[in-house]
C-alpha cells in the first residue's frame, strides 16, 4: 500500500514522500507588506515557478509542484488535487492576487509543510464517526442511515491506526449520541493531537456526489458554502491550528480521492461546531452521497468502506510524516 502527501512524489518501499526545491524562507519575511492580498506573480517568484495563463486558469509550475488557480474565482488547484479559497482570486494591476490568508493558511503550508508543521508529532488520533442515536444523518434511497455507516469506517479507521502506532479514541463506540460538545471534550481529556470527523454527505439533488474534506474557516471570511450569505466570521479556538489544518486536509483528501476513486469536491472551509472548537488540528470527511443512488451502492459495500478509511488513515500517516520530517 502506498500513501501521498500530495506533493512531488518520491517512491519509497511502503509509502510515498515528497520533496521540494528551494530556500526556506519564512511567510513574514517572503511577504512583509501589511497589504491583505499577495501577487501571484509574488508567488511564482518564491517557489521558483513559471506562471501562465491556460485558458481561464493562472498555472503556476516548477518541477515539483502545479499550482492552478480559476481566474476570478475561488477554485485552486494543488498537484490537480481541489483546494477552495476564502475569496476568488482578482486582477491585480498586471497580475492577479489571492488573499494573503489563503497563501499562509492554505497553499504555502501544503507546499512548504516545513515551515508550519507542528513541533509534536502525532500520535493520538481521536475518531468521531458522525451522528448516532436519535441523530440518523442522512438517510439513502435505500434508506441506509449516515450513522451506521460511518461507525463502520471509524472501526476499520481505527485498527488500520492502532497497526501503524496511533493511539485511537472514538468519541462514540455504538448507537449513541454524544452531544457536539461532549466529542469535543473528549479530544481536550485525552490530548488528543488530531481531530477527525466521519460523515456520509446529503443533498436535494440526487446527482450531487463526490468526496470531501472540511477544515476550519479562518477568521474573517465567509466558509466555502457561504461565501457571500453573511454570517459568522469571528475567530474560533481552532483557528490557532489554521496552517496545520491545511496540512492535514489536504493530505486526508489528496489520498482518499486516490483510494475512493470519487471525484474531487475539494478541501473546504466550514465552522462545524466540532472542528471549530477542536483542541487540535482537526478535519471533517464526507466519504460520497447517500442522495446519489451511485454513491449509496458504493458506500453499502464493505469494500468500498475500507478503501475510504483506508485512504483516510493514508492521510494521517502521510500528515505524521510531514510532521516528522519538519523536525529534522
Amino acid at each position: 500500500m502506498t500513501y501521498s502527501l500530495g506533493m512531488s512524489k518520491i517512491s519509497r518501499s511502503t509509502f510515498t514522500v515528497v520533496a521540494l526545491a528551494g530556500v526556506w524562507v519564512p511567510f513574514h519575511s517572503a511577504f512583509a507588506g501589511s497589504g491583505s492580498t499577495v501577487e501571484l506573480s509574488e508567488i511564482a517568484r518564491l517557489y521558483s515557478m513559471r506562471m501562465q495563463m491556460v485558458s481561464n486558469k493562472i498555472v503556476l509550475k516548477n518541477r515539483y509542484n502545479t499550482l492552478e488557480i480559476e481566474e476570478n474565482g475561488r477554485r485552486a488547484w494543488i498537484n490537480d488535487v481541489m483546494f477552495w479559497l476564502h475569496e476568488p482570486c482578482r486582477r491585480s494591476g498586471r497580475t492577479w492576487a489571492i488573499r494573503k490568508a489563503d497563501f499562509q493558511y492554505g497553499i504555502d503550508p501544503v507546499l512548504r509543510s516545513y515551515t508550519h508543521a507542528p513541533k509534536r508529532t502525532p500520535m493520538v488520533v481521536v475518531i468521531d464517526p458522525g451522528h448516532g442515536g436519535k441523530d440518523s444523518g442522512a438517510v439513502g434511497l435505500k434508506k441506509v442511515f449516515e450513522k451506521q455507516l460511518v461507525l463502520d469506517i471509524s472501526y476499520r479507521m481505527k485498527n488500520l491506526l492502532e497497526s501503524h502506532g496511533f493511539k485511537v479514541v472514538m468519541t462514540r463506540s455504538g448507537d449513541q449520541y454524544p452531544s457536539l460538545d461532549d466529542r469535543v471534550d473528549l479530544a481536550r481529556k485525552v490530548k488528543a493531537d488530531l481531530f477527525l470527523s466521519i460523515h456520509a454527505d446529503g443533498a436535494a439533488s440526487s446527482a450531487a456526489h463526490g468526496v470531501e474534506t472540511f477544515i476550519t474557516t479562518a477568521a474573517g471570511f465567509d466558509s466555502s458554502n457561504h461565501y457571500g450569505k453573511g454570517g459568522d466570521r469571528s475567530s474560533v479556538l481552532n483557528n490557532r491550528y489554521d496552517a496545520a489544518n491545511a496540512m492535514l486536509g489536504y493530505a486526508v483528501q489528496s489520498n482518499l480521492l486516490k483510494m475512493s476513486g470519487r471525484s474531487d469536491r475539494g478541501v473546504r472551509r466550514a465552522r462545524f461546531a466540532v472542528i471549530k472548537k477542536a483542541p487540535c488540528p482537526a478535519a471533517l470527511v464526507e466519504c460520497g452521497f447517500l442522495t446519489n443512488p451511485e454513491e449509496e451502492r458504493l458506500l453499502r459495500t464493505e469494500a468500498y468502506r475500507s478503501r475510504v478509511a483506508q485512504g483516510i488513515v493514508n492521510g494521517v500517516r502521510a500528515y505524521r510524516t510531514l510532521v516528522s520530517r519538519a523536525k529534522r
